[in-house]
């Protein structure tokens, strides 16, 4: 069973009262849970009532797990998942699906520069990920675990979906998802993150920058699926991917768009699991006992 942070939180804050306060030289596991405590209070600041930022944290903790596939062999030291590469790795981060969030990268490696004696790039990622979704008014609170180990070396390429394209038909999402360990539901779950989502780089495909996706971009609810299911043109303000029309429209997840428009916890529950999933993609499972669980450190 993982070890949570409240669990360390006492212990560490009489060691670091008798170190005046210092992280310097503390032992990691010891120090961590104030470190975290003082980057949740850091980025709530960015994040609170579902912002840029917010957005930001989810697609880049998105864009960072999901450069991993059981098709692809293992090759150190890069491996993929959720490794911290994408922070670490001006080479991936160069990547142009990755150049929207070129920005937010910066920011979050001054944070990461400030506490990293005591922090990982990856659990950073996935740490600001869950806080960018519980920021927005509706969002759930996801398991948060810390204790990954980081990569800097780029996660193997072609793996992130596409949105507009041959790589947005729906029969391709399922099978690269597939790869990754995720159902059809999981799929269906995990796009829903677009309700809070803004396009960056799509103008070629008649997106104006900072184009959302659906008319209610800071509050997580199920508006989004209601306006992929009703079709791209139903509402002039929502500029729709056409991966996620494909798939509302697919037959594998067509039953999982509905559902979700029409029962909002359905779809937490579902999205729930399928982030958590998504957080340890490229953990072993022999190391997942040894993580310890921050989520009521996300929870404040």
């Amino acid at each position: 069973m993982a070890r949570r942070c409240s669990s360390l939180l006492l212990a560490g804050l009489q060691l670091l009262a008798l170190a005046n306060s210092t992280y310097i030289a503390q032992p990691r596991d010891i120090a961590h849970d104030v470190v975290w405590k003082d980057i949740r209070s850091e980025l709530w600041t960015r994040f609170q009532g579902c912002t840029r930022g917010a957005s930001f944290a989810i697609r880049f903790a998105f864009h960072d797990a999901a450069t991993t596939s059981l098709q692809t062999p293992y090759y150190a030291p890069a491996s993929g998942g959720a490794d911290g590469s994408l922070l670490l790795s001006d080479e991936e981060s160069a990547r142009s699906e990755n150049n929207p969030l070129q920005a937010f990268r910066s920011n979050l490696s001054a944070i990461y520069d400030a506490y990293k004696p005591h922090i990982g790039a990856a659990d950073l990622v996935q740490f600001a990920g869950s806080l960018g979704i519980y920021a927005c008014s509706g969002g759930p609170l996801i398991k948060t675990v810390v204790g990954r180990k980081d990569s800097a070396a780029a996660a193997p390429p072609n793996l992130l979906p596409s949105a507009f394209g041959p790589g947005a038909d729906a029969d391709v999402l399922l099978s690269l998802f597939a790869d990754k360990g995720f159902s059809p539901q999981d799929l269906s779950a995990l796009v829903g993150a677009h309700t809070v989502s803004q396009s960056f780089a799509q103008q070629a495909n008649h997106i104006p920058v900072g184009g959302q996706q659906d008319t209610t971009p800071t509050k997580w609810d199920v508006v989004f699926y209601q306006e992929a299911v009703a079709g791209k043109g139903a509402r002039p303000r929502a500029f729709q991917f056409d991966s996620d029309v494909n798939l509302a429209r697919g037959n594998e997840t067509k039953g999982y768009f509905e559902q979700f428009a029409a029962n909002k916890g359905s779809w937490d529950e579902a999205f729930v699991r399928a982030m958590e999933k998504m957080s340890l993609l490229g953990v072993p499972e022999e190391a997942k006992g040894a993580l310890v669980d921050c989520t009521d450190v996300v929870k404040g």
